[in-house]
């Protein structure tokens, strides 16, 4: 196959250094945000996930759709520990996006045990018309977090999802959303 021809391939040659500054960036960003939150007396989990896809129903053999965030193993207790799918309640997402790749923090919030777990990930939106599809079907999106394996340590449900999928606004870096109803036993 021609590398000029292979979309893969192209999309990969278009990261330069706007892109690595980027990340640059949002990790800096978690971190100060992962201070802030302890400075005030909240316990906070930050959780790297070096790789997130953008996945859609029809991508895979199940039902399964929205961020697949791969959790390195060093990760894997930590965010085991915080999680409580029913207890995070909100979220806010802190970020920019170059290019249609969204380099984002999203902070998971328990409001009531003063409690986040922070998640530094970036996704390309240019490849992710049928994630977005089947959130807008669903109406609603998910976060999955699952280690190298395979295995699913958690899952958050976000019914206002437009902060994980459109570039945030110059008038206001970070928005905040209500986490769905933690009882839907959807296989999505």
């Amino acid at each position: 196959m021609d590398p000029e021809e292979d979309a893969f391939v192209r999309q990969r040659e278009r990261f330069g250094e706007e892109h690595i500054t980027a990340w640059e960036r949002t990790l800096e960003e978690t971190d100060m945000l992962a201070e802030e939150r302890r400075a005030d007396g909240w316990e906070t989990t930050v959780v790297m996930v070096p790789h997130t896809d953008t996945v859609s129903r029809d991508m895979k053999d199940h039902d399964r759709f929205g961020l697949m965030h791969v959790v390195p193993d060093n990760y894997a207790d930590a965010f085991v520990e915080a999680y409580d799918e029913e207890a995070y309640a909100e979220y806010l997402v802190y970020g920019d996006a170059i290019d249609g790749v969204m380099y984002v923090a999203i902070e998971l919030i328990d409001p009531e045990e003063e409690r986040s777990i922070l998640v530094p990930c970036k996704y390309d939106m240019t490849m992710a018309e049928g994630m977005t599809k089947s959130a807008l079907d669903e109406g609603a999106l998910y976060s999955h977090f699952k280690i190298i394996s395979g295995e699913t340590l958690g899952r958050f449900r976000y019914e206002e999802f437009e902060p994980l999928v459109a570039p945030p606004n110059e008038e206001s870096v970070t928005s905040v959303a209500t986490v769905g109803d933690a009882t839907d036993d959807g296989d999505a």
